[in-house]
């Protein structure tokens, strides 16, 4: 929802075309239907474009929103498909089909989301800006926003930067290292392998490994037959794999030595059939296949979380190639019946490691770890110089950014004295420095966590709710205000229920944060009343942001016994609540009359006396209210 909100915040300041830089894994799919369906909310009229390069993002991106919004007003244009919608207010379509298509075809367009966008040229035609530029003949103020877990191209850096750039700013960052530490990633491992290549005749183009060239110097029977002996012996434990390899007959020559060792292995490549491909990436899914080996072709809109062993056989010198690889290994399979959604990012973390999906291990034969340093900790700079310089989203072939521990062959960074992997213990010497030490900013494959910031997250001791209206404005709607006391501070926050559009959007996740169940309430009274039953976790420690001239509640975390109880919560009925008041009980409101308290008593009387089915805990609880509620009545008559 945070990126959600960022997207929406640059436009109504004003932006253009926002780009959002998510990690491979979490929710690209799932963003872009919660954006759909606040801009429909808020501007019901808008129509909407969503572009991608393959089918199988077609057909996820719309199951997402449709989960979401089962009536949302979706069509399909992918010849891949079979479908050739060109008017629905939300059309997904494949970039292929309908780039010849204009704002006259295919209807206005006020929005166009494009997923994978590092595959749209900073410049030039091609077929994205080919689109968006005829689109824009019809409505000039069209906007374009982008999703992507590499935000920059090989050819020409960042996609934010340049003059003829699409993009105009990264306004939201969500990288590996960010969602390995909240639990909704994997973690990878990377082991050294005592197999490499000999790339010294390999030329560049580009920035990039000549193809040709660099298939016949790794697809080597030598090399490929004592890689795949590595494979098999470090990949024992491992259910699946994925081999990146550096062409098609190197990708057949893997599969056929995997083979030839007794292991079920598969290849697809751009030759490979679409029935074909389906059908042998679905055996790989369901572990029928224990290795599939591929040619450039699982790079991207390719999901299969169970991989749990990555083979680089295919050295680049692309920073983007280099995320998109290793971002097959980092989806999480949680335990059977393990909620994500309702755990903290510490229970989510646990439950990842308990798997049968601890962390995916990297095999680096291609040496692409040690030349790019830490998937987790890239921060790749704008381009400059010449059009024909280096782009600097590659990297020199000799670049060394790791080393391997002689005991147990992880990579580790040049700076770490001792090996990272659990249970090793190998320490390198330490020299003795000779002018003031500077830290060497090279890591791993995944950096870990840096030395330890402040502690942000501030003990709560109450939380208190009430119904808040606004002292100069009565008639807007009311929100539910939450008080947190944190020893002699006290924090607020004020959540909308009864508003409509983001405000709404924002109470509900507000509700889902506190493990409340679904739906969200309706309004604040219902919301107070299913607060003070017990169904929200009340949080044991929270983080306060500074945002302006005002504080916020940025996060929230909740001990195990809260959330044990929460999990075990069983709704109660208002009516055998002891601590709710007594006009919750009666259903009344809190300055009704004593007639009112008297005919809503008999009818709920009537309703839960023993005698007629009903509880002696609801009956003693109506009796309860009855007497409070005429002496509240009694007390209102008083003319002073």
């Amino acid at each position: 929802m945070e990126t959600v909100q960022a997207l929406l915040d640059y436009w109504r300041a004003g932006g253009g075309n926002p780009l959002v830089d998510l990690a491979t894994g979490t929710g690209k799919s799932v963003c872009i239907a919660q954006l759909i369906d606040l801009v429909l909310t808020e501007w019901p009229d808008m129509r909407v474009l969503v572009l991608v390069h393959v089918k199988e993002l077609v057909a996820q991106n719309v199951k997402a929103l449709l989960r979401l919004c089962p009536n949302a007003p979706v069509g399909i244009n992918a010849a891949s498909l079979g479908q050739r919608d060109r008017h629905a207010q939300v059309l997904f379509a494949s970039i292929q089909s309908v780039y010849r298509e204009d704002g006259y075809s295919l209807g206005k367009r006020d929005l166009v989301l494009i997923d994978e966008a590092h595959l749209v040229p900073k410049s030039g035609d091609g077929m994205y800006r080919t689109l968006v530029d005829s689109l824009r003949e019809r409505v000039p103020d069209l906007r374009v926003a982008g999703f992507t877990a590499t935000p920059y191209r090989l050819d020409s850096g960042r996609l934010d930067q340049g003059d003829e750039r699409l993009f105009d700013r990264i306004v939201y960052t969500y990288g590996i290292g960010d969602a390995v530490r909240d639990g909704w990633l994997a973690p990878l491992v990377s082991k050294a392998t005592l197999t490499g290549f000999d790339l010294s005749g390999v030329a560049r183009r580009g920035g990039e490994f000549v193809e040709g060239q660099l298939q016949a110097a790794v697809d080597q029977i030598d090399v490929t037959e004592a890689a795949c002996d590595e494979i098999v012996a470090l990949g024992r434990d491992r259910q699946s794999w994925l081999a990146f390899c550096a062409g098609v007959e190197h990708a057949l020559n893997v599969r056929n030595a995997l083979r030839a060792r007794g292991i079920a292995a598969e290849t697809v490549t751009g030759e490979t059939a679409s029935g074909e491909r389906d059908r042998l990436v679905g055996q790989f899914r369901e572990g029928r296949i224990r290795c599939l080996t591929n040619a450039m072709v699982l790079t991207t809109g390719f999901d299969a979380p169970g991989v749990d062993l990555i083979a680089m056989l295919r050295p680049t010198l692309s920073t983007g190639l280099y995320v998109q690889i290793l971002g097959r290994g980092t989806r999480p399979v949680y335990p059977d019946g393990f909620d994500a959604n309702e755990a903290s990012p510490e229970e989510r973390r646990a439950a990842i490691a308990e798997s049968v999906k601890a962390n995916c291990l990297v095999l680096d034969f291609a040496q692409n770890v040690l030349r790019h340093g830490p998937v987790d900790a890239l921060t790749p700079p704008a381009r400059s110089g010449p059009a024909r310089a280096a782009p600097e989203m590659a990297v020199r072939p000799e670049t060394v950014r790791a080393k391997a521990c002689p005991h147990c062959s992880t990579l580790v960074g040049l700076d770490e004295y001792a090996c990272t992997a659990p249970g090793c213990g190998f320490e390198w010497e330490r020299p003795v420095p000779k002018h003031d030490p500077v830290a060497d900013a090279e890591r791993p494959v995944m950096q870990g966590a840096p030395p330890p910031p402040p502690d942000p997250w501030v003990p709560v001791t109450g939380m208190v709710a009430a119904r808040h209206v606004k002292r100069f404005e009565p008639e807007a709607p009311p929100t539910l205000r939450v008080d947190y006391a944190c020893g002699f501070v006290s924090h607020a926050e004020w959540v909308c229920f009864e508003h409509q559009g983001v405000a709404r959007a924002k109470a509900e996740k507000w509700w889902r944060d506190m493990r409340g169940r679904q739906p969200a309430p309706a309004s604040v009274d219902e919301a107070l009343e299913r607060l003070e039953d017990g169904e929200l976790a009340r949080p044991s420690h929270i983080v306060v942001k500074q945002d302006g001239k005002f504080a916020r509640v940025a996060s929230r975390r909740f001990a195990p016994d809260e959330l044990a109880r929460v999990r075990a919560y069983a709704p109660r009925s208002v009516t055998e609540r002891e601590d709710a008041a007594w006009w919750r009980v009666l259903g009344l409101d809190p300055f009704a009359h004593a007639d009112e308290v008297r005919a809503a008593f008999r009818r709920l009387a009537r309703e839960h006396h023993p005698d007629h089915g009903g509880s002696h805990a609801a009956m003693t609880n109506i009796n309860r209210a009855y007497v409070e509620g005429l002496r509240a009545a009694s007390s209102a008559d008083v003319p002073f």
